[in-house]
């Protein structure tokens, strides 16, 4: 099954892209403008539009590619001309020896050796044509340098490594592919070099990032610093006219270089914002449109509620009323549309088989039960897709703290790079108060730490919480509980960025979910709260999945 058998046309071999939707465009008053959104290497899509959705059947590039052979180290005999070009660039003969580079058919070799073997070829020309030997591993050039050093500088490109071993550096790395494109989803494959480096970058104290000044190198830099922590990256700043150190090196020589390298400045510290820190990220939103956050995947939901990185959402609801469900809902349509990935404790959801099947007939749209219920390919299928986007944490067996899946978290996001992180439901953590601490305090400095543990990580982080036990309203019909009803003070509203109530409305006429927002912090770009008129979704239980609620047109009595 291609795109093409869809009616999806693309230009481009991988990543993300958008197009024209099939559905929808031609019929549509800007029909010039793209709508759908195409993951090429995960074979799904989504239309922004008219929200048509698809997945691939069989998807190309389901499986990890396995390591066919180590290469062949390149020949070191380099003819004159190839060295001037590097001489021209200021990096000298001796370096060029000592790094073992090659040359053949107009190709200068970079060998990338680890733990003393060669594990990668990288090739370039001189007009910036680029290969890489086919299946070889992906890790660092220069790995064996980082090895057991308090220090590691981090560069873009092969050529800034050597600008900076020609200047006196010798634990010096770059990444193997460069920078991702600007505006891509940072998840994805490109970052699979860091799972051989995770012990070396865990125990150094510092690790001094030399990206590019462009998007795409600021992109790469943020994205590192993330993964790796921001309390150990420093930053470098290149003087006016430099994107990157080999201009630093041609135009201001080796001690500009030691320089730019010894002035790195830290990321902030926690509580102390210098202009500095932050000045390029206020031109950004000088410069750049405003930016709204993500749906969840329902347009109706959309003007009340989107997602954004770096907040917590609160979210409650009375025991069955579908909660659990519309979080599955929510992180499933935030794979499928924007290639999410998350780390997830539901431990209302064991054992993990069970919630998988229910994941997968949300990510098909087909039961898993019943005598309609998908065939094994399809679910096997799906299954490969979701193992690259959801992690789960946790077992039936663990005590879980609220620390613990921190912990857990911040491994995932080192090796996979999250999105989302949901804990559902807080009331089964286990919850070790401080000393003299009570519950109201408990919370209080937890969701604290949740917050900033969402910022750190620029993850959006669910926490599903059931209110202390409720009186019945008219007709003993539960009242809809908001984040005040949760055992543990009015912080749960206070404390988070987002707070919303699923709650199933049931009379004589409608059978809905709720979806009632009580508070948004930041409006103007995640929505207004609308907790007295909630969102109607219809839930079908056989698919799991949520739908915008229509009502019926009721019948004129009077003609």
């Amino acid at each position: 099954m291609t795109f093409e058998e869809h009616g999806i046309y693309i230009n481009d071999t991988s990543g993300q892209c958008k197009t024209f939707c099939p559905k929808c465009s031609k019929t549509r008053k800007k029909s010039s403008d793209p709508c759908l959104s195409v993951n090429i290497d995960e074979g799904v899509w989504n239309c922004h539009h008219c929200g048509w959705k698809g997945t691939l059947k069989k998807v190309k590039n389901l499986t990890k590619v396995e390591i066919v052979s180590k290469p062949i180290p390149p020949t070191t005999e380099i003819p004159d001309n190839v060295y001037q070009w590097f001489e021209d660039r200021n990096i000298s003969r001796v370096v060029v020896d000592s790094e073992k580079i090659g040359y053949s058919d107009r190709w200068i070799h970079f060998p990338f050796y680890k733990d003393g073997e060669v594990v990668n070829i990288k090739s370039r020309t001189g007009d910036k044509k680029f290969k890489q030997t086919k299946n070889a591993e992906k890790c660092f050039y220069r790995f064996d340098s980082m090895v057991g050093m308090e220090t590691i500088i981090i560069t873009e490109g092969e050529m800034d490594a050597l600008s900076l071993v020609q200047s006196g550096f010798t634990n010096v790395v770059s990444v193997p592919d460069g920078a991702p494109a600007q505006g891509t989803n940072p998840s994805d494959k490109k970052f699979s070099y860091l799972m051989s480096a995770e012990e070396h970058l865990m125990n150094a104290n510092t690790v001094i990032l030399c990206t590019d000044s462009d998007g795409a190198g600021k992109h790469l830099r943020e994205e590192l610093s993330r993964r790796i922590g921001r309390e150990k990256c420093f930053r470098v700043v290149y003087p006016d006219g430099c994107k990157d150190m080999n201009d630093v090196l041609m135009q201001y020589g080796e001690d500009k270089v030691q320089e730019v390298v010894s002035e790195a400045h830290p990321y902030p510290i926690d509580g102390v914002v210098m202009v500095q820190d932050v000045e390029d990220d206020a031109i950004d939103l000088l410069l750049k449109p405003e930016v709204k956050g993500l749906s969840t995947g329902w347009s109706c939901v959309d003007p009340h509620y989107l997602v954004s990185p770096s907040e917590v959402t609160v979210v409650t609801g009375v025991p069955n009323m579908g909660k659990s469900e519309w979080m599955d809902a929510v992180m499933i349509n935030m794979v499928q549309s924007y290639g999410w990935k998350f780390g997830v404790f539901s431990a209302e959801n064991f054992p993990v088989k069970h919630h998988l099947l229910k994941l997968v007939g949300k990510f098909t749209g087909q039961p898993f039960w019943g005598d309609d219920k998908m065939d094994e390919g399809t679910a096997r299928a799906s299954m490969k897709i979701l193992n690259e986007h959801i992690k789960f944490i946790g077992t039936q067996e663990d005590s879980v703290t609220v620390e613990s899946i921190m912990e857990q978290a911040k491994i995932l996001n080192f090796r996979f790079g999250l999105n989302g992180l949901i804990i559902d439901p807080w009331n089964t953590l286990e919850h070790k108060f401080g000393d003299g601490e009570n519950e109201t305090l408990y919370v209080s400095r937890v969701l604290a730490q949740l917050s900033a543990f969402a910022k750190l990580n620029e993850l959006h982080i669910w926490v599903v919480a059931h209110p202390r036990k409720m009186e019945n309203g008219v007709d003993r019909k539960p009242v809809v509980p908001t984040p005040y009803d949760i055992s543990g003070s009015a912080n749960w509203f206070n404390k988070c960025d987002n707070a919303i109530t699923v709650h199933r409305h049931r009379n004589s006429e409608e059978d809905y979910a709720g979806i009632h927002v009580h508070k948004i912090r930041f409006q103007y770009k995640n929505g207004k709260p609308n907790q007295n008129d909630p969102v109607k979704l219809k839930y079908d239980i056989a698919r799991g999945k949520y739908y915008e609620y229509i009502e019926e047109p009721k019948e004129n009595l009077f003609g």
